[in-house]
């Protein structure tokens, strides 16, 4: 029979491990930084809270059989990948406060001979820019609805590598924005104010672009939407999280596999169409969702090899033998 202390290191998960990192660098980041960031200490107190609230949940899963926590365990990533988007940008313009679209723009024209943005403004309509408007805003939906087919289907083995690589790359796209902050061509090559007149939707384009604009850091009547937006363009997450979760969707033969591919692949299209990347910021994207996962199994190895020095720790604290 298991020890506690074997119960408990058992449970712990590397998606653990990688929201108990990602957090420690922004709560040491919050300490170095602290002079300049206004509001360093509340991300501390809030990284603090979720670490103690992880650690809650695997000591509560490992010691009893309720079905509720086990479900928390597979399901609390989704707010921390959220949070984690929200504070990579408390920090991004004061550790690298020089952004790099005039790099991207450059690579652009030189792989195309001009601005993708601009050439694909000539095949626009409202037709296709709603289309296209769902289908970028849908980018939230779609890993939480091939997450919630696998819990359905009690395919706990499949759901926790998921969750793993979903995690895991996430948490590495917001890592990245720190090496080459950028605002995207909807600011540096086109009107943002203007952006409603030139690419007008049907219906809900409007409210759906709303939504976006205030979880990039601007919110309505912003007066200097280009100070406050987030430096998260390189690379671009949405062409990196949507090709993981479509390669997952095929390889877990996902009912909704096919959605994934055309509705994911529609999206990938939008990030340069409605204007938030350049092309060659969604490639280095693309690059990184396949480099990227393919690294996660091997650091999920690591992670699971040196629990065994984490239980021997626990049953001497514990004093089991």
């Amino acid at each position: 029979m298991k020890t506690v202390a074997e119960r408990i290191t058992a449970n712990i998960s590397s998606v653990d491990v990688y929201s108990m990192v990602i957090m420690l660098i922004f709560c040491l980041m919050s300490v170095v930084f602290y002079p300049f960031i206004p509001n360093a200490a509340n991300v501390v107190v809030l990284d603090v809270f979720m670490a103690s609230a992880i650690g809650a949940m695997v000591v509560l899963h490992a010691l009893t059989d309720v079905k509720l926590f086990a479900m928390f365990r597979r399901f609390y990533v989704i707010p921390i990948i959220y949070l984690m988007y929200d504070q990579v940008h408390v920090f991004v313009q004061t550790v690298h406060p020089i952004d790099y679209d005039d790099w991207f723009i450059i690579a652009d024209r030189a792989i195309f001979g001009t601005d993708p943005t601009v050439w694909l403004a000539r095949f626009s309509s409202p037709l296709i820019t709603e289309y296209l408007q769902i289908c970028y805003f849908l980018f939230y939906v779609m890993p939480i609805m091939q997450a919630v087919e696998l819990w359905r289907k009690g395919d706990i083995e499949r759901l926790d590598v998921f969750t793993r690589g979903m995690a895991f790359c996430y948490f590495i796209s917001y890592l990245a924005y720190f090496a080459l902050p950028a605002i995207g061509p909807r600011f540096t090559l086109h009107d943002f104010a203007a952006l409603d007149a030139d690419l007008p939707g049907l219906l809900v384009t409007p409210v759906l672009r709303d939504l976006i604009n205030i979880g990039g850091g601007i919110a309505i009547g912003t007066p200097d939407p280009v100070a406050v937006v987030n430096r998260d363009c390189m690379p671009s997450g949405h062409t990196m999280m949507t090709l993981v979760n479509i390669l997952f969707g095929f390889r877990f033969r996902s009912r909704f596999r096919w959605f994934f591919f055309v509705i994911g692949g529609s999206l990938i299209i939008s990030t340069v169409y409605l204007r938030y990347h350049y092309v060659v910021d969604v490639l280095v994207g693309a690059l990184m969702a396949v480099i990227f996962l393919s690294l996660e199994p091997w650091v999920n190895t690591w992670i699971e090899s040196h629990m065994r020095s984490v239980t021997a720790l626990w049953k001497t604290l514990l004093g089991e033998h």
